[in-house]
């Protein structure tokens, strides 16, 4: 694993002079576009003691890249951490993951009911080794020709065991957390479910739960 370095707020106020944000909230900028291509992600510690200031977030978030990679699941590629001189907050510099987010790809009207089954069988197969991605949406998972992988990955578990109906459901839910994103495309919804349908490792009769999860979504 990585270790968390120093960094002088000089030196990353001289990085951010030529990078570009393309995300930020009240806090301040949250993810930049370094002038080599390269990600830089903040993480604002939430309060002066915390756990934070033993277990940064940074590291968690480089810990679940490695996870995943040993896992065989695509993701971005963390390349150092570093903690901010004096004011305890984190960052990690990353190699982002080429390909574009399934939410841009449906927005646009370029998906498809092959493209939408493959990614039921990822889904499932993302279950299937043990990994609870609480943020799970279509804006962080990536598609790449006929590769899917994730990012914006903090909010993640990792067991060694299939993940639970519990979770499952959790999930999926999260996943339309959105519906009016799917007006009009219930086409890819049955796509979707029919891809992770056949590649969900528990019996037909224990996924009728999926049915109401998708039934509240068209009926929006």
């Amino acid at each position: 694993m990585l270790n968390i370095r120093p960094l002088s707020r000089e030196a990353l106020v001289s990085m951010m002079e030529t990078a570009t944000v393309i995300e930020k909230d009240k806090k301040g900028p949250k993810v930049a576009v370094l002038s080599d291509g390269e990600y830089l992600k903040y993480f604002y510690r939430k309060r002066f003691f915390n756990r934070e200031l033993i277990a940064p977030a940074a590291v968690k978030f480089a810990r679940n890249a490695y996870q995943l990679e040993q896992l065989d699941i695509p993701t971005l590629k963390v390349k150092s951490l570093h903690r901010i001189v004096g004011e305890g907050h984190t960052v990690a510099i990353y190699s982002p993951l080429p390909g574009r987010t399934l939410r841009d790809i449906v927005n646009s009207n370029e998906a498809d009911a092959n493209l939408m089954y493959r990614l039921g069988v990822f889904l499932a197969r993302v279950q299937r080794r043990g990994i609870y991605f609480r943020s799970i949406h279509p804006g962080n998972i990536i598609v790449s020709g006929m590769e899917f992988g994730l990012i914006d990955i903090l909010d993640m578990r990792f067991h060694s065991w299939s993940l639970s109906r519990w979770a499952r459901r959790r999930n999926w839910r999260h996943f339309f957390r959105y519906p009016q994103e799917w007006v009009n495309h219930g086409d890819l919804i049955e796509a979707l479910i029919k891809g992770y349908r056949h590649s969900a490792d528990l019996p037909l009769r224990e996924l009728s739960w999926i049915d109401r999860i998708i039934g509240k979504v068209i009926s929006t």
